[in-house]
């Protein structure tokens, strides 16, 4: 009986954890950097997945000055934005696309 006692408890707070709402919460600069620089695949996956996804986000934009150029290996990709990160992350932590954006932006304006 005690053992029931104990696993409906458990499950109880399962159940109130379950139904709590989600909390969105954005990528952050430091975040992503430490993701970037991590040896672990599975993080350094996650950060280039992401800029993959701010950079085809930006790219797509009406009146986008972003133009990667076709062909860039992903990994050339990554290691400029993450440079140009590092060499302007001034001020406080803040969210990454942002900045991201405007790294793509400084980094691989269009040809007028």
């Amino acid at each position: 009986m005690r053992c029931l006692l104990i696993l409906a408890v458990l499950l109880g707070g399962v159940m109130l954890l379950a139904a709590r709402p989600a909390q969105a919460g954005f990528i952050k600069r430091d975040f992503l950097l430490n993701s970037c620089a991590s040896s672990d695949e599975q993080r350094l996956a996650d950060c280039t997945g992401y800029l993959i996804g701010v950079t085809d986000t930006t790219q797509s934009e009406a009146g986008s000055t972003v133009c990667v150029p076709a062909g860039i290996a992903i990994r050339n990709l990554r290691d400029a934005v993450v440079y140009y990160l590092r060499a302007h992350a001034k001020g406080p932590d803040g969210d990454a696309a942002p900045m991201v954006r405007a790294a793509l932006r400084a980094l691989y304006p269009c040809k007028k």
